[in-house]
């Protein structure tokens, strides 16, 4: 599997998925929620790989929402947040 991120704009990045089937996201980051959890530690763009690399821990990409706020996340995997909060840990 192969995982490619690229940026529209500052906040919206397409995300493309190399599988047994392909797919593409697009994933909104605000920067309220990089404020919030990251505290500008982690680059949007290495938000987004490891938040996708934890969903396909849980599900096929082809089961993954086309396209979504990153936050919504956490409304589908609750243990979502603490994992931020341990990646962020682990850059210090």
């Amino acid at each position: 599997m192969k995982l490619s991120i690229s940026e529209i704009s500052d906040s919206l990045f397409k995300v493309t998925i190399l599988d047994e089937v392909e797919t593409s996201h697009l994933v909104t980051v605000s920067d309220e929620f990089l404020n919030k959890y990251i505290k500008k530690k982690i680059s949007k763009k290495k938000l987004i790989e490891l938040s996708f690399n934890f969903l396909l821990e849980r599900e096929g990409n082809s089961s993954i929402l086309k396209e979504f706020k990153l936050e919504v996340i956490a409304e589908y995997f609750p243990e979502y947040l603490d994992s931020v909060k341990t990646w962020v840990k682990g850059i210090n």
